[in-house]
């Protein structure tokens, strides 16, 4: 993520469109210092938009809070474990 002011953006901004399509790069545009406005690639905010979608389903939401408590508790097994076989 890089942070750009507005009139950079503004004197660069087919340069910062090209930055976001072709390299995913993602912008936080601000002005005096105070963060205005963020630019990405619609690629990624459609996955962003997924990925809301999906956390914001209660039985999902369920399923992700239940993940990270047995994160937290330790109650986890390693690729080798579940696959037979070492993933790296």
């Amino acid at each position: 993520m890089r942070a750009i002011s507005m009139s950079e953006a503004r004197a660069q901004f087919a340069s910062v469109v090209k930055g976001t399509s072709d390299n995913r790069e993602t912008f936080v545009i601000h002005n005096h210092g105070a963060p205005k406005a963020v630019l990405m690639s619609v690629e990624e905010y459609r996955e962003l938009e997924a990925t809301m979608e999906e956390i914001s389903d209660p039985g999902a939401r369920k399923l992700l809070e239940e993940g990270k408590d047995d994160i937290r508790k330790g109650r986890t097994k390693s690729a080798e474990e579940i696959f037979g076989e070492s993933l790296i």
